[in-house]
């Protein structure tokens, strides 16, 4: 019986070993996860350099222009340079000598407007200034008031856009103290809208400078300042909304 057990013992010894030496044989034939990617990586890079000097290690710069802006930081910079040229346009009427300036607006203008409107071509006949208007109700007429106040009939130049008849019954008593009045009665048979874009631009050939008061829904003004900057002239714009 010992005999025998050990006979049985060396054979399972002899079975291990034979397991053993068989698995190490399998694991030997199939490549491991490191070596497949090394392999794969050379391989890669044997591709890569049938591409010239092209390095795909380095990321090819993409521009892209991404307009991305805050409309509350523009409004505030658009209000504040527009202050600030208003001031600088107003205080070089005090700085340089006698000028030519055309003061044009909306009809639908408040008392208080009409009130600095008139007192400012006031200020303007006073410092020897020629003031030069259209006819209707509002800006206009609250201009041709500031400059009679000032008794100088010969710095105020009115320019209507048709006949003395056409204007209102209010108008017409203005401009009774007007004495360079200059109506346009060929105009009669145009729309209103027209004539006043003709009367317009007849005003800013005759000036140096515009000073407007209008409305941003008020595109007959907006269109004069447009054109009196293309004719290089200094424009004021002030806006009642």
């Amino acid at each position: 019986k010992g005999v025998q057990n050990d006979n049985n013992q060396k054979s399972n010894v002899k079975e291990i070993d034979q397991n053993s030496i068989e698995r190490s044989t399998v694991g030997s034939d199939t490549p491991s996860p490191s070596s497949s990617s090394s392999s794969s990586t050379t391989d890669d890079i044997m591709n890569f350099s049938e591409l010239g000097d092209f390095d795909p290690s380095k990321k090819i710069p993409i521009k892209r222009e991404v307009l991305v802006g805050d409309p509350q930081l523009k409004i505030a910079k658009e209000k504040n340079m527009s202050v600030t040229a208003i001031l600088q346009e107003l205080a070089a009427i005090q700085e340089q000598g006698p000028r030519k300036y055309c003061i044009l607006g909306t009809r639908h203008c408040s008392y208080l407007h009409q009130q600095i409107i008139e007192l400012l071509s006031y200020a303007l006949v006073l410092s020897e200034n020629h003031v030069y208007t259209s006819g209707a109700g509002g800006t206009n007429a609250a201009a041709i008031r500031g400059a009679l106040r000032a008794e100088r009939p010969d710095l105020l130049t009115v320019i209507l856009p048709q006949s003395l008849n056409k204007q209102p019954d209010e108008t017409q008593d203005l401009l009774k103290d007007v004495t360079d009045l200059i109506s346009n009665p060929q105009n009669d048979e145009m729309s209103l809208d027209v004539a006043s874009r003709l009367c317009n631009s007849k005003l800013l050939s005759e000036t140096d400078q515009l000073i407007a008061f209008a409305f941003h829904e008020s595109k007959t003004v907006i269109e004069a300042t447009k054109e009196a900057k293309k004719l290089e002239m200094l424009v004021t714009m002030l806006f009642l909304d």
